[in-house]
């Protein structure tokens, strides 16, 4: 490689180049081999979906995202014209660690029916209490 300077001579360019952990594209791909596209928690990009169980519970399915956003979780909403079960299973296939399943029981209760990717159903939780095991395991780096 050459350049013609000002004075019309033909130079040879000198480069200096140093990165730390190689470009940001290379560190990237190097995390998503190691983990295999299955982030911890708190490296997630979707951290939970919430997946109202039909359109009247839409609301309440919004409300909770709202309140999973706020305690700086991220979360989403899958309110496609699906079954429960694709719905789910997309998540799943998605590699999102919750899912929160929410109905007009829940509604009414103001809880949610919690699934962790790879342990399954945790149960029926207050949103309140959720939050918090979600908050815990992303403080704790799980």
């Amino acid at each position: 490689m050459s350049y013609i300077d000002a004075e019309g001579k033909e130079q040879q360019p000198i480069m200096l180049h140093r990165v730390v952990l190689g470009s940001l594209e290379r560190f990237m791909g190097a995390l998503l081999e190691h983990y295999k596209g299955d982030f911890p928690l708190w490296l997630a990009p979707v951290q939970a979906v919430v997946v109202p169980i039909k359109e009247s519970v839409h609301a309440y399915a919004e409300k909770i995202r709202q309140q999973l956003n706020i305690q700086q979780i991220r979360a989403e909403i899958d309110l496609r014209n699906e079954t429960l079960d694709k719905r789910i299973r997309n998540a799943e296939l998605s590699k999102i660690p919750y899912v929160l399943v929410v109905g007009e029981r829940e509604e009414k209760a103001g809880t949610v029916s919690v699934r962790k990717r790879q342990a399954g159903d945790q149960g029926v939780l207050a949103l309140e209490a959720a939050i918090e095991n979600i908050k815990k395991q992303i403080a704790d780096r799980k």
